[in-house]
């Protein structure tokens, strides 16, 4: 997979390269008389092409993802995959599954915590709504550091920003085993 992967990375890079370009060579569309829709229309295409091809990215993380559990079993080891969601990332900040799995598999069997802190961290100030990077960043802190009093904010806001009622009793019932970690640690101390 590793040449498909360099000449995935390359044609990305050289996309968004050419995106920039395009767009700082550009007429302002604003002014744009209604004669000129179509040049309108192709100035706003080009620029959702880097969301497209972060989706057609993840197709195919999709992919290499069951056929290395067919094959190896344990998909958070898979190491190839990291540069292609970290490709999706740079071509869609918003795509917060890219961020979080990336962060899974950082801070899990990878013990690369640094890593996925500074990479959750990124995925949080693109996507400040999303409880699933709040959760995670939480997540990797207990993987990384056992320190439940770190992690908690982070749950606590997933909780806050979570909208489905599943995901709000699960969040709910994860915060409390935390503080209750959290007292454990400290018994002296109560919980926030």
């Amino acid at each position: 997979m590793k040449p498909l992967a360099a000449l995935v990375a390359v044609f990305a890079v050289g996309t968004v390269l050419a995106e920039g370009l395009m767009c700082q060579n550009s007429p302002p569309t604003e002014h744009l008389s209604s004669d000129n829709a179509a040049l309108r229309t192709v100035m706003a295409m080009a620029g959702q092409f880097r969301v497209v091809f972060a989706n057609l990215l993840w197709i195919k993380v999709d992919q290499y993802h069951h056929e290395y559990i067919e094959h190896h079993g344990d998909w958070s080891r898979d190491t190839d995959l990291l540069p292609l969601l970290r490709m999706i990332t740079w071509l869609d900040p918003h795509f917060v599954q890219a961020y979080q799995v990336a962060g899974f598999m950082l801070s899990g069997s990878l013990h690369r915590y640094e890593h996925a802190r500074q990479l959750l961290q990124e995925g949080i100030r693109n996507n400040p709504n999303s409880f699933e990077l709040y959760e995670e960043m939480g997540m990797a802190i207990i993987r990384g550091t056992k320190n439940y009093r770190e992690a908690y904010p982070y749950f606590v806001k997933a909780l806050s920003l979570a909208k489905d009622e599943f995901d709000r009793n699960r969040l709910r019932r994860f915060c409390q085993t935390v503080q209750r970690k959290m007292l454990e640690e400290n018994p002296t101390r109560s919980a926030n």
